[in-house]
């Protein structure tokens, strides 16, 4: 009698578990595992959703197919108030860069002027701030040679330079903060990654060739601009007429656009003297190149030496970086 009882209780805990368990798979319409199939391909359609296809890049066979773009574009009343049309033009290789700026507009630092120009995406100048570049003319090409670098470049990162020191070619370290600002913008640039738009302890040097090879801009000035800027935006450096002509001595053509709406860009009258300067220098590089390899083999025979690192023109210590040049 009390094993049946047993049995009694437990038989109908049983048979309900079994219609309950049924009755779920019926309501479903399929079976455990179909229902764990449709929790995972919704779990993997919401955590990796389509890629976005990427925007078309234009190119342009010249100006025309460029300005007709501009034309074409539904923005044409901005674009005519701006530098692109002139800049396609002049220097389509840069206009055709800036037309598939997927930033929010360019900088541009003017080096005949003297301004570092912000721009929206049509080419509209939004804000100007006066500024202070290289002593030396002509564009950079090595360390030490206390020059601003010219062409097309970008925008890197944006530093908190408060705390930084300045360090001298000599290593000497400045007792005081302050000197690059409160902020420093680092460029993308092939030939340094030391050079950037920063602040200055020196605001009446505004104006002038006084740096190391960054450009200079007011403290309150470089606050206004970094809240303009993001990692990736073109930065074009333009030189002025004296670096073109320097440019030209040393053999080297780095194009140069105009900030101004419908305002052509410098252009150097040809001179067959200066070009036969730069050919002979070139030639005369190329020659002494040519020795210090065959030197430097020379002494490979016997021993391979590691070259030295490459060390900065000028140095800064900070906590977020050893050195930079200004």
């Amino acid at each position: 009698m009390r094993l049946r009882r047993k049995y009694m209780r437990i038989f109908p805990v049983a048979f309900f578990m079994t219609v309950g368990m049924l009755s779920c798979v019926s309501h479903r319409g399929g079976s455990p595992d179909n229902e764990l199939e449709t929790v995972a391909e919704d779990t993997l359609a919401t955590d990796n959703p389509e890629p976005e296809p990427e925007a078309p890049y234009y190119s342009f066979m010249d100006s025309g197919e460029a300005l007709a773009f501009m034309k074409e574009s539904g923005h044409w009343e901005e674009y005519s108030r701006g530098i692109l049309p002139q800049m396609a033009e002049d220097e389509l290789v840069y206009a055709e860069k800036l037309l598939n700026n997927s930033h929010d507009g360019f900088v541009v630092v003017d080096k005949s002027r003297m301004k570092v120009i912000k721009f929206n995406r049509y080419g509209v100048e939004e804000v100007s701030f006066g500024m202070a570049c290289a002593k030396n003319y002509g564009t950079k090409h090595k360390r030490r040679d206390s020059r601003t670098p010219e062409g097309f470049f970008s925008v890197k990162k944006i530093h908190n330079s408060t705390d930084w020191h300045y360090v001298d070619d000599d290593g000497v370290r400045s007792e005081k903060t302050g000197e690059f600002g409160p902020r420093f913008i680092r460029l993308n640039i092939p030939v340094t990654t030391q050079i950037g738009i920063h602040g200055t302890c020196a605001p009446w040097s505004i104006g002038g060739r006084r740096s190391h090879g960054c450009i200079r801009i007011k403290n309150e000035d470089i606050m206004k601009l970094v809240e303009m800027v993001d990692s990736g935006m073109p930065v074009i450096v333009t030189p002025g007429r004296r670096d073109m002509e320097v440019n030209r001595e040393e053999g080297f053509d780095i194009p140069s656009i105009s900030s101004v709406p419908g305002k052509p860009r410098l252009v150097l009258k040809s001179s067959p003297a200066s070009d036969s300067r730069a050919m002979a220098m070139r030639e005369s590089d190329e020659q002494k190149a040519v020795e210090n390899i065959d030197s430097v083999k020379s002494e490979c025979d016997t021993v391979c030496v590691a070259p030295e690192k490459e060390v900065c023109d000028t140095v800064m210590v900070s906590v977020e970086d050893s050195c930079i040049s200004d």
